[in-house]
């Protein structure tokens, strides 16, 4: 059986495709369309390309499978709007997206797309919860037996967080919060109240955290906005602060967040200002008590101590970081994918669930994209002018003009990364020596804010000696502490707070930059690299050679690796 996963319209849709219960491609539309987010279509790009990754056309493709569940959506906005004033933005609002998902017509955009009437076979069109998508995504990749499974994002149709277990190949719903209770929506809000751009820079939300102490007059205030209830192990999000109120100073904040926390922080402001910092660490700190409370509660029903997490939520690397160290979580499976560029996965994974086929989707690595020749990347190179020379040994290069020469290195090699971390193939590489190359990066380089931390890639066998705890991320999903000691020997990539978003790298997963790891190691004494996305600000994650090549001349990297090739300034 051929699936085809696709989600869309809205941010990170994508494309995912599963065959015979293996995973294929999976392929963000944002990569091709060269548009961040890729919010404003369907994702006809992405999906075209995992056919021709697949070899097949569509009417080898036996179901669709929509990462959202359209005809509820419809009965979901129709009862919304029966209770709003008809000249009001939000019904205005709602009546666009019933357009938007409007299954008949995605269903018709869909076959005319693929021009339907030149096959004999078309594959039937299935919409999903999109929760229960996210959740399959996380359970059917960790290669957990049973766990406990947490959803969270701004919503998917009525639901903004879901507690399932996993168990005896069961998915159960043991909670559930439906809108306007999103946690989604409350850290969205803050992160415009920020000054960064909501549904987008919520990363940005949490960096600026760990700038910021602790204030109970702020969790007091906070307390009007979203109350945790520990004794019921619930929350309730008050929509005066995000949708009902007049809207003055932002789109995602009414005018009474900012009677209650003062001015909204302008672009003339730096972010480090005034009370910002302290406002983002108390909303961090308010969203990972919520959800350590809901996954407390979830052990307590029934013991499991193995957790998966999905969702838009779940790319909090430092909320994640917190529920492992809890006492009750033994291990953590965080999806790579865990905002809507999951989503088509999952709902791919979910039509095979549920017709008891078995799925062998168990995530080894992330590098599920397109690849390109090396004859293909040479035509390019020639018809482009570009020099360059072949190294008989490139790790080894690679690792002197870093350590050596403190050069910073796009790579551009293999398959594509899915999900929002670059980790190896399309990568920008520095040394974590230098204390000041962090600035550099993100000035001359990324072109964004220079508060911003990096993070690193390293080599397994040294993860222990260099980081504390057991649990080795490989996907960058979960915030550990760095060793005391290692602190000023790596300071470019330890954020304020002493934590690090760390990929670990194996020689299965990744041989070719394992190789590059293992010779920084020979020269330094460790396989450590700073790891950043080859993209700067405002760009998806290069995804072709001429993304590559852009990337590279429009910043200020001192070399690019393409394959076998290497590319200097």
């Amino acid at each position: 059986m051929i699936v085809l996963g696709m989600n869309g319209p809205g941010a990170n849709s994508s494309s995912a495709l599963i065959k015979n219960g293996k995973l294929i491609s999976l392929i963000e539309e944002e990569r091709i369309t060269r548009i961040k987010t890729a919010p404003h279509g369907l994702p006809f790009q992405s999906a075209t390309l995992c056919l021709k990754e697949a070899g097949i056309d569509i009417s080898k493709v036996d179901y669709i499978a929509w990462g959202w569940d359209c005809n509820k959506y419809q009965k979901i906005l129709k009862k919304f709007n029966s209770k709003l004033n008809k000249k009001s933005k939000n019904y205005k609002y709602n009546l666009l997206n019933m357009v938007l998902n409007d299954p008949k017509i995605i269903k018709k955009d869909v076959e005319i797309f693929f021009n339907k009437k030149n096959y004999k076979k078309f594959p039937k069109i299935i919409f999903l919860q999109h929760h229960k998508c996210h959740a399959a995504s996380a359970i059917f990749c960790s290669g957990f037996r049973e766990a406990n499974i947490i959803t969270i994002d701004g919503s998917g149709e009525d639901l903004c967080t879901v507690i399932y277990e996993y168990k005896n190949n069961k998915i159960k719903t043991l909670k559930e919060f439906k809108l306007p209770h999103s946690l989604g929506a409350f850290y969205g809000t803050f992160t415009e109240y920020l000054g960064f751009k909501p549904d987008m820079d919520e990363g940005k939300t949490m960096g600026l955290a760990a700038y910021g102490k602790y204030s109970e007059k702020i969790q007091k205030k906070l307390d009007c906005v979203i109350k945790l209830d520990r004794k019921n192990s619930t929350y309730i999000f008050n929509q005066k602060m995000r949708y009902d109120g007049e809207n003055n100073f932002g789109k995602k904040f009414t005018d009474n967040l900012v009677n209650l926390f003062g001015p909204s922080r302008n672009k003339n402001i730096s972010a480090l200002d005034k009370h910002y910092p302290d406002i983002a660490f108390n909303v961090q700190k308010r969203l990972e008590d919520i959800v350590i409370n809901l996954a407390r509660d979830a052990y307590k029903k029934n013991k499991i101590s193995k957790f998966c997490i999905a969702g838009g939520v779940g790319m909090n690397c430092k909320m994640n970081g917190e529920l492992l160290n809890t006492d009750f979580i033994d291990d953590l499976f965080v999806q790579p994918a865990s905002s809507d560029n999951g989503a088509s996965l999952g709902a791919a994974q979910l039509v095979f669930y549920n017709k008891n086929i078995e799925l062998k989707t168990e995530l080894k690595h992330v590098y599920y994209g397109p690849s390109f020749s090396k004859n293909n990347v040479e035509k390019i190179l020639k018809e482009k002018k570009i020099k360059y020379s072949q190294p008989k040994n490139m790790e080894n290069m690679v690792a002197n003009l870093i350590i050596k020469q403190k050069k910073i290195i796009g790579r551009f090699d293999g398959s594509m990364e899915f999900g929002a971390r670059s980790l190896g193939n399309r990568s920008i590489l520095a040394s974590p020596y230098y204390k000041d190359i962090r600035n550099y990066i993100n000035i001359k380089v990324k072109n964004r804010e220079n508060w911003r931390p990096f993070c690193p890639s390293v080599l397994k066998e040294d993860f222990n000696k260099i980081f504390i705890g057991n649990y080795e991320p490989k996907f960058m999903g979960v915030a550990v502490k760095i060793k005391k000691q290692f602190k000023k020997v790596f300071p470019a990539c330890v954020h304020v707070d002493d934590t690090v978003r760390v990929q670990v790298v194996d020689r299965k997963s990744n041989y070719k930059y394992w190789k590059i790891l293992k010779a920084v190691k020979k020269i330094a004494g460790y396989g450590i690299l700073i790891n950043t996305s080859l993209n700067v600000q405002g760009e998806p994650i290069a995804c072709s050679p001429t993304d590559a090549l852009r990337t590279f001349y429009s910043s200020g990297l001192d070399c690019l690796i393409m394959g076998n090739k290497l590319i200097k300034k």
